[in-house]
């Protein structure tokens, strides 16, 4: 009798563990929708890269998200940015928050209803890096010939970071460090 009850009690565990898996070639994911509504579920792998993700809620639901009608997602623990009808992955978040593009969607079809509207988005390509101001909005493109003159006018408000970067002790491939020193700023 015991043995029944420890078989049946594993059977129990696996089956529940096979359940809350997810399913192959979709990620974990939360979105949190343009009006602020916060979803749990997956989405389909590589959606971010082509704009668009394709959304399967924990209740079974699905839909497809292009960036102009989310706010923000988490993906396997990685935050997101939907601005500018474009994802932007999250590298340093706070007061100003390094950002890198991750998907292009300029030129395309955006639908509100049966209006449809070419996408407008931020120059530069996927992959490069951007300077976002949490209380403005402002987004900055951080190019290795600018960035410094970029980093000097949009955070003006830390002497510190200023004089270091004034300094030339921050390079391009650091912009992770200048960002987070920039965010400790007093």
């Amino acid at each position: 009798m015991k043995k029944v009850i420890a078989i049946t009690a594993f059977l129990a565990l696996v089956g529940l563990e096979a359940i809350s898996q997810v399913p192959a070639g979709f990620q974990k994911a939360s979105l949190t929708l343009a009006n602020n509504e916060q979803l749990e579920g997956t989405i389909k792998e590589g959606g971010i890269a082509k704009g668009t993700v394709q959304f399967e809620g924990a209740n079974g639901s699905k839909k497809n998200y292009s960036a102009a009608e989310l706010n923000a997602l988490t993906v396997n623990g990685e935050n997101y940015l939907a601005l500018s009808n474009d994802f932007y992955k999250v590298l340093v978040n706070g007061k100003a928050s390094l950002l890198q593009k991750q998907s292009d969607n300029s030129g395309k079809m955006l639908y509100n209803g049966s209006e449809a509207n070419i996408a407008t988005t931020t120059e530069g390509k996927i992959g490069e890096w951007y300077l976002h101001n949490s209380a403005t909005g402002d987004l900055h493109l951080l190019g290795k010939k600018n960035f410094d003159t970029v980093l000097g006018t949009a955070l003006v408000d830390c002497p510190a970071f200023l004089a270091d970067l004034k300094a030339k002790l921050f390079s391009y491939d650091q912009l992770v460090q200048a960002v987070t020193k920039y965010n400790q700023c007093k």
